[in-house]
């Protein structure tokens, strides 16, 4: 019989050998050796930064109702953070997620001021001759 060390064992297969002990001397002893610093996992690859917001949902809701050129831009700036996060590169997903912040808070603002614009023309009256104004000085040579 083999113990699983590759030694072979002299017991007999009639079991007529009381002893059964096994001479495992041949397998040197196991020092273990300490980790050196440079084996050591760092606390930065070990845990990284939190995900930075993306502002996707609030930059397409900014585009579909308030500003669409401004919240174009924060929707780019958006998708990007998602992927820059997990491809480890923590300091640019952070400031893509700082420009989709400001690029949507554009969008809302201007959304915002042009909304309140057409509201005081409409409510002070100045709409209708605003707008034939604009009609009688850029015509293109038809008469309305």
């Amino acid at each position: 019989m083999e113990d699983p060390y590759g030694n072979n064992s002299h017991t007999s297969d009639d079991n007529n050998n009381s002893d059964n002990s096994v001479n495992y001397s041949t397998i040197p002893p196991v020092t273990p050796v300490p980790p050196t610093p440079s084996s050591y996992i760092s606390q930065e690859n070990e845990i990284p930064p939190l995900k930075p917001s993306s502002w996707l949902w609030q930059s397409i809701v900014a585009t579909v109702l308030c500003c669409l050129p401004f919240g174009v831009v924060g929707i780019v700036y958006a998708a990007r953070v998602d992927s820059l996060y997990y491809n480890r590169r923590y300091d640019e997903a952070e400031a893509s997620s700082r420009k989709a912040k400001t690029w949507t808070l554009v969008s809302v603002v201007v959304g915002l001021v042009y909304l309140v614009f057409w509201i005081v023309a409409m409510a002070t009256g100045n709409m209708p001759s605003y707008l034939e104004n604009i009609i009688e000085n850029n015509a293109s040579g038809y008469n309305f």
